[in-house]
């Protein structure tokens, strides 16, 4: 799909009248999709397992956010490339900041800035907006970058909504890639299993630090499983919570896996629920 054109403000307004940046859950459209810029980062389609959507992700670092957000439970919504309307509003911050607002390289147009993700939380029964700007911490002491955060904390401030900035470490880092090959089986949209193999799985298991061939073994010998299907059940069981497991470390190409515990739920497995 080729990408749009976000040069002038009639780009501007044709996107919005196209719904992009706009909406929730299945229906929101990212202002940024990876085909409409020019990242020198490892841009990133995902589809989402709570908003049944594509994701687009222009960075390493975003996507490990995205996991990280994605596998938390309060997050309920998750909208990324969220743009700053209107833009006459981030202009003026931008002035009263005393820093120049982001144009357009070509046509030197003030642009739409975006935060990298708004995500929506049921916090207590209370829904709760959280916007998160991404980056590499090596772009922490940018000046340029810095000038930029600051346009956006304030945006978010005038709107009551708490702003953060997340640069990730070598634990999220190996956390968010053990979230990605416990979940890909989910987004293949494919699950092969019945009901009743996943219950007995999770009768299998108990916690405790365990060899994965042996639970691979049991899943074949006494759940009914092909062997070549063996490791992905254990990953859907970890992908839609029924066991917790410790994530500091990767499990890829792990031999053991240490089953902190299991979350058997009878109605949970029959509805689906993760």
């Amino acid at each position: 799909m080729a990408g749009r054109r976000l040069e002038t403000f009639e780009d501007f307004k044709r996107s919005l009248k196209n719904k992009y940046g706009v909406g929730e859950g299945k229906l929101y459209k990212p202002w940024l999709r990876v085909q409409d810029v020019k990242s020198k980062g490892v841009r990133s389609q995902i589809l989402g397992l709570k908003t049944h959507r594509v994701h687009h992700t222009l960075s390493l670092i975003e996507t490990e956010f995205f996991y990280l957000a994605e596998h938390c439970d309060s997050v309920i919504d998750i909208r990324e490339q969220f743009p700053l309307f209107p833009i006459n509003l981030s202009i003026k911050i931008a002035e009263s900041l005393g820093v120049k607002h982001p144009t357009h390289p070509k046509t030197n147009v003030p642009i739409i800035i975006t935060t990298d993700f708004l995500l929506t939380r049921s916090i207590n029964g209370q829904i709760v907006f959280e916007a998160i700007s991404v980056k590499p911490e090596t772009e922490s002491d940018n000046q340029r970058v810095l000038e930029k955060l600051e346009i956006e904390r304030v945006w978010w401030e005038l709107l009551g909504i708490n702003f953060s900035y997340f640069v990730g470490s070598e634990s999220t880092k190996i956390q968010s890639n053990n979230i990605n090959w416990a979940t890909h089986p989910l987004r293949e949209g494919t699950q092969p299993f019945t009901q009743h193999q996943l219950e007995l799985a999770i009768h299998l298991i108990t916690p405790g630090k365990q060899f994965i061939r042996d639970i691979c073994n049991d899943f074949v010998e006494r759940a009914d499983v092909v062997h070549d299907e063996s490791l992905n059940l254990l990953r859907i069981l970890i992908a839609k919570k029924y066991i917790s497991v410790d994530i500091s470390y990767s499990l890829e190409n792990a031999d053991f896996i240490n089953i902190l515990t299991t979350n058997f739920n009878q109605e949970d497995l029959a509805i689906g629920n993760s």
